[in-house]
């Protein structure tokens, strides 16, 4: 994209601007392309906001010496959105037809509409809800691309259940794709060389991995897409796919669109995206500092964009109230052309999910024993983690077993840290969050390492397990009889406590379990550990295997797997991650159900905490929906639930 503009010459051009009746009109400008920068050194007052969202801006107007000019990043989203600005349709490649195409495999419709929008126009991100087919339909965009040389990114739990795909459908051995998980991904990108071949095409499989710009997983994804863009052009192709594609709220979005096509979203950073779809506070830090706080999301029009409050419970004597803009549903029309959103209710005929909540009772013991814990907790955070623990029965306990290393001074007894000079009192470990300025005062001083007081040793601990009653116990033996002739019972749980727990309890019932945790994947038995045995075709033999329960983390054993042999799905407990809620909810209801049976999902509640943590994820989910132009508000159903 402008690959022709001379460097270090100055250019005059004609921006298209808008007066404040409306007229666009032209005027002159003049920019200077150096290898690292765009300058602009004339641009309209008008356009001023439209410079400060592209990537790297900056006014030099309080350079030493001043220069009254903006200055951009010389890289592609800056050149999409400078052509927009010269009146270009930078978006004609997404506004052309789209092609339709014929397919040999029993594609639904809604599977084709994926594969001819992926063989259209590249570059594209597939919204599309858990159990609706996206691997399917992203084969045949490999396949009739005519590109033989492709990268495949997912998750492991994910690549685990796409090479099982690869044989059920027979991909074809005229492709050469190699598979990697992100963490995989992450080491090859590190390690590239300029002699390395790049893709023609990628596939970024529960691309909502890449939601964080800051992680290394996202910055590998979006070095390959972009040496993708810049070798093959139009020809190549990235595609995303993600039925969570914001989990934990709508700027989520932002770095998937950056790797499918930077500058397709205006704002040229993750927090001004964030400025757009919220409403934030000034808050006062430490030494000085002061920090952005989100308020509310502009999730409604019936906001004021100040503060945040209703009006009707507008209370704010310094400013009128003045409704805010409902941003977070007009993302959806933002991202038109880019994003293919498919919902589970439009494309299948499949039961709804039905939702029940089993009330487990307290008991006073624990009553009192959940009051001591959060009398004792140190924090908030850490009070609400050890109640989790005890509402599923166990709580964990750290053990001394001896010295190691301290892992701050490294054994050397000595670290540096920041003081104050003025005031020898303030001492800082770090300096990330304090004002740039204050930082600047600071004087960097050797003192005895605070971790281990000088020794140069901490105690070396053990984490133990201390289990207690929960009847959770009770109603889950309840739900096992419940499941016995369909002999087939998902259950997820939110520790490695839980999941023993679990595991136990379902092998002293004479039901053999296929365990999925953050160490990895095992079949267990009444008879005991088989190894050699591959976990999902021993799920999936029921003839041989009459009575088996899939217990995972909702992480680790929540995404790319097909469970539908199972008609109830359990959560023990829930993790506060709305992806692995959202996605392990969907393992058995999808394509290959029993309609007749449906999809029943259970929650356990026994503590305060459980109800808590559930009502978090359903209004992240909400806010998801919303983002994805669904004007439900709620949690698929979940407060039509029976409760038991």
């Amino acid at each position: 994209m402008f690959d022709n503009v001379p460097l270090n010459t100055p250019l005059d051009i004609k921006f298209i601007v808008e007066t404040k009746s409306g007229t666009r009109i032209k005027k002159p400008g003049q920019i200077q392309v150096t290898p690292v920068s765009i300058e602009f050194l004339r641009s309209p007052f008008e356009l001023k906001d439209e410079l400060k969202a592209m990537k790297g801006a900056h006014w030099h107007g309080f350079d030493d010496p001043p220069r009254k000019i903006w200055t951009v990043s010389n890289c592609f989203r800056n050149w999409f959105q400078l052509q927009s600005l010269l009146g270009v349709n930078v978006y004609e490649w997404f506004d052309q037809p789209r092609k339709h195409f014929e397919y040999d495999r029993p594609l639904m419709k809604h599977q084709k509409d994926m594969a001819d929008l992926g063989l259209t126009y590249h570059y594209q991100i597939w919204g599309a809800e858990m159990g609706l087919g996206k691997s399917l339909s992203a084969f045949e965009v490999m396949e009739r691309s005519e590109k033989t040389d492709w990268f495949w990114v997912g998750p492991k739990s994910a690549l685990y259940a796409i090479e099982r795909e690869f044989k059920k459908w027979k991909i074809s051995d005229k492709l050469d794709i190699e598979i990697m998980t992100y963490e995989g991904l992450v080491k090859r990108m590190e390690n590239w060389k300029a002699s390395n071949r790049v893709p023609q095409g990628i596939i970024f499989d529960e691309s909502s991995r890449i939601k964080n710009p800051t992680a290394k997983r996202t910055q590998a994804a979006q070095a390959l897409a972009d040496g993708i863009r810049d070798t093959w052009g139009l020809e190549g192709y990235v595609i995303l796919m993600s039925g969570t594609p914001s989990p934990k709220n709508p700027t989520d979005w932002w770095s998937q669109a950056e790797v499918a096509w930077p500058g397709f979203l205006r704002e040229g950073t993750h927090s001004a995206f964030g400025y757009r779809l919220g409403i934030y506070q000034k808050e006062e830090g430490l030494g000085g500092t002061s920090f952005q706080k989100l308020v509310s999301w502009k999730d409604t029009d019936d906001k004021c964009e100040i503060c945040g409050q209703y009006e009707n419970d507008h209370e704010a004597v310094d400013h009128k109230f003045k409704a805010c803009k409902n941003e977070v549903a007009y993302l959806h029309e933002r991202l038109d052309g880019l994003v293919v959103i498919k919902h589970k209710k439009d494309c299948l005929d499949l039961p709804d999910k039905r939702y029940r909540i089993i009330q487990c009772k307290p008991k006073p013991s624990t009553l009192r024993v959940a009051q001591s814990l959060l009398q004792a907790a140190p924090n908030t955070i850490t009070g609400l983690t050890w109640l989790r623990e005890l509402s599923d029965g166990f709580q964990y306990r750290n053990k001394i077993v001896g010295k190691e290393k301290c892992p701050v001074c490294e054994g050397s007894c000595i670290t540096s840290y920041w003081v104050d000079p003025e005031d020898s009192e303030r001492v800082f470990t770090m300096t990330d969050m304090l004002d740039p300025k204050y930082v600047e005062t600071l004087v960097k001083q050797d003192f005895p390492c605070f971790s281990c007081n000088g020794t140069g040793e901490v105690n070396k601990m053990e984490r133990t397990v201390k289990e207690v009653s929960s009847p959770k116990e009770d109603a889950l033996k309840d739900l096992l009889e419940e499941n016995e002739e369909s002999g087939r019972l998902v259950v997820f749980a939110g520790f490695t406590g839980s999941i023993d727990k679990v595991t136990a309890l379902c092998i002293r019932q004479k039901w053999n379990v296929v365990r999925v945790d953050g160490r990895g994947w095992q079949v267990r038995t009444t008879d005991g550990i088989k190894n050699n045995v591959a976990p999902l075709d021993y799920w999936a033999d029921l003839e041989h295997n009459p009575r088996v329960v899939f217990v995972a983390h909702p992480k680790s054993g929540g995404m790319g797997l097909t469970l539908t042999e199972s008609r109830m799905a359990v959560y023990y407990s829930n993790s506060y991650e709305t992806e692995s809620r959202t996605q392990s909810e969907d393992r058995i209801h999808r394509i290959g159900l029993d309609t007749n049976k449906g999809a029943t999902i259970v929650d356990l509640i026994h503590l305060p905490t459980d109800l808590k943590v559930l009502e978090l994820l359903k209004d992240n989910r909400r806010l998801e929906l919303m983002s994805m132009g669904s004007i439900q508000a709620c949690f698929e159903g979940i407060d039509d639930g029976d409760t038991t």
